[in-house]
């Protein structure tokens, strides 16, 4: 029993280098990379156009349920948290790779150090304007609406940096993506500023 329990560990010992290279080459947390970049720029997109949205009712003296702020305020930090976990799986994923400063700090990568740089970007200016809207009872309104317009910034970023970086940018379905989500904040930023403010009639 002995002699065979020692055999058996020898050939599990003798496979540990070719089990643990297959780990390191898994393509789970390249799908896993890839599905939360996705997911983070749906997320990112419905935020703002849900901010779009409730911007343009009340500049034009409509009345939009307290669910949209609330819907938008989530989908903001969820948006964020996705992000989170597309750094994370970068991180851990072996095929390239990164170091920390390489995810944080602009420079020369591993990988389309370009689009990378321009993802670091739109990292932090999501971090500002997440962190000023967690903060904005504590901060005069007009520096939070400042801040909060970086969103825009953000989105263009984030959207230039998913079609230079993304490793799905030929496929049909993610190009519509983006030039869908480009399209709907771009025609909803047009009617945010040239619609005209609704004139309420006071009684005779």
């Amino acid at each position: 029993m002995a002699g065979l329990t020692i055999l058996a560990w020898s050939s599990v010992a003798s496979h540990l280098p070719s089990l643990a290279n297959a780990a390191a080459t898994s393509p789970t947390l390249w799908y896993l990379t890839r599905t939360t970049a996705v997911a983070a720029y749906v997320a990112l997109t419905l935020s703002v156009v849900l901010g779009l949205l409730r911007t343009i009712a009340r500049s034009s003296a409509e009345h939009l349920s307290w669910v949209v702020d609330e819907l938008h305020s989530f989908v903001a930090t969820l948006a964020g948290v996705l992000v989170f976990g597309h750094l994370l799986t970068i991180k851990l994923d072996t095929f390239v790779v990164f170091s920390l400063r390489d995810l944080l700090v602009p420079g020369q990568g591993p990988y389309k150090p370009i689009a990378v740089n321009i993802g670091i970007f739109a990292l932090y200016v999501m971090v500002l304007a997440l962190f000023s809207s967690w903060v904005r009872r504590f901060i005069p309104y007009r520096y939070w609406r400042a801040i909060h317009y970086l969103s825009f910034v953000a989105f263009a970023l984030v959207t230039i940096h998913g079609w230079l970086a993304g490793s799905d940018t030929n496929e049909p379905w993610l190009r519509a993506l983006y030039v869908g989500g480009a399209a709907a904040v771009t025609f909803l930023t047009m009617m945010r500023l040239f619609a005209r403010p609704k004139v309420v009639r006071q009684p005779a």
